[in-house]
C-alpha cells in the first residue's frame, strides 16, 4: 500500500510540475509576442518603400541646411479646376511652406518643402499620433513641433521620437510654370494613418 500510494505522489507532483511549465512556456510566448509587437511599433519602417514614395520634383541645386533651424511658413493655396495651387517661388525662399485645402467642409493642413538633393516634397502636414500639424527644418532633419520626433528630410525615414512611424504623408504634385498643384481628389481621399 505505501508504494502505491508513493507513486500516486510522484505522478501528482510530476503532474504539478507539468502544469508549471505549461504555463511557463505560454509567459514565454506571450513575452515573445508583446516583445515583436512593440518592437514593430517603434522600429523605423521600410526606408526602401519611403524612397520610392519620395521620387519629388528636381528644382533647385542641392542645399546646405547644416546648423540651420528654418520654421514653417504659412503661405496662400487656390482651388480651381479640381487643383490646389501654391507658388513654387514661395517654397524656393522659404524652403519649408505650411498651406490649407479648405473646401467642401474639409481642411487639410498641407506642406511643400525643399530636401537637400533640391528635390520639392509634398504632403499631409500632420504628424497623426500626436496631431501635430506645425514642423520645423532641424539640419538636415524634419521636426514636429509638438512631440520634438525627428526624421531624415530626403526620405522621412525616422531617426528619434514617439511618431516615427507616422511622418508627414507624402501626396503626389505637379508643377505647371511657376505653381505646384496637388489633385483636389487625392487631398480629398487622404485618411489619417492612426
Amino acid at each position: 500500500m505505501g508504494e502505491v500510494s508513493q507513486a500516486k505522489d510522484g505522478l501528482e507532483k510530476r503532474e504539478e510540475v507539468l502544469k508549471k511549465n505549461k504555463l511557463s512556456r505560454w509567459g514565454m510566448i506571450m513575452l515573445t509576442l508583446s516583445a515583436g509587437a512593440i518592437a514593430a511599433y517603434w522600429l523605423p519602417w521600410d526606408s526602401e518603400a519611403v524612397a520610392k514614395k519620395l521620387a519629388g520634383s528636381q528644382v533647385a541645386d542641392s542645399i546646405n541646411y547644416k546648423n540651420q533651424n528654418i520654421p514653417m511658413t504659412s503661405v496662400p493655396a487656390t482651388v480651381k479646376a479640381g487643383m490646389l495651387e501654391v507658388s513654387l517661388a514661395a517654397v524656393k525662399e522659404k524652403k519649408l511652406v505650411s498651406f490649407t485645402y479648405d473646401k467642401k467642409g474639409k481642411q487639410i493642413p498641407l506642406m511643400a518643402y525643399l530636401t537637400p538633393a533640391g528635390k520639392l516634397i509634398t504632403a499631409v502636414s500632420m504628424c497623426e499620433p500626436c496631431r501635430s500639424t506645425k514642423f520645423h527644418i532641424e539640419g538636415e532633419r524634419m521636426v514636429c513641433n509638438t512631440c520634438g520626433t525627428k526624421w531624415e528630410l530626403e526620405s522621412l525615414q525616422g531617426i528619434e521620437g514617439g511618431c516615427l512611424k507616422y511622418p508627414p504623408d507624402v501626396v503626389a504634385h505637379t508643377l505647371q510654370g511657376n505653381k505646384i498643384q496637388i489633385k483636389e481628389t487625392d487631398i480629398l481621399n487622404w485618411k489619417p494613418r492612426v
